[in-house]
């Protein structure tokens, strides 16, 4: 008796024990899994911004673009036209066309092909909010990206 006295405590605490590293094990499995998420979606999120090819229509046929690109591009298109009339200031023209941009990725609801080739066709898009960002807002700059936000109708309806 007096050895079972004297193992019950020690089973006890080799239990506790046990179960403390298996639940660190699993918190920091879980935080490793995390971690690895982060930094997939990090990544992803980089290809998209970074890599485009030439938009390509889907056998000949214009790609279904949700409602929110639609009108994003649209209202692009209506702020780059008032800048070239000199109703809106560059610094007012570009954060109102960068809150655009940034709307039309935050809401794509687009998957797969379609998706990709929105991606491919809003990239160019980027390059010129840059020249934009950098004080280019002249109004060859600002003729280029008008014309080339009217041919999103080529391509998605």
């Amino acid at each position: 008796m007096k050895r079972f006295k004297f193992l019950l405590p020690v089973a006890l605490l080799a239990f506790v024990a046990c179960n403390s590293q298996n639940e660190e094990k699993e918190v920091n499995h879980e935080n490793h899994q995390k971690t690895e998420m982060k930094d997939e979606q990090k990544n992803n999120k980089e290809a998209h911004e970074e890599t485009a090819g030439k938009v390509q229509l889907d056998n000949g046929k214009k790609w279904k673009a949700n409602a929110e690109t639609i009108t994003g591009i649209s209202n692009m298109a209506s702020l780059v036209q008032n800048g070239i009339a000199g109703k809106m200031v560059a610094v007012k023209l570009n954060d109102s066309l960068q809150t655009e941009f940034k709307t039309i990725f935050d809401k794509c609801t687009m998957t797969g092909e379609s998706h990709n080739q929105l991606h491919n066709f809003l990239i160019p898009i980027k390059g010129q909010l840059e020249k934009l960002k950098a004080g280019n807002a002249d109004a060859v700059t600002l003729k280029e990206m008008q014309e080339y936000l009217l041919t999103f109708k080529n391509y998605f309806e």
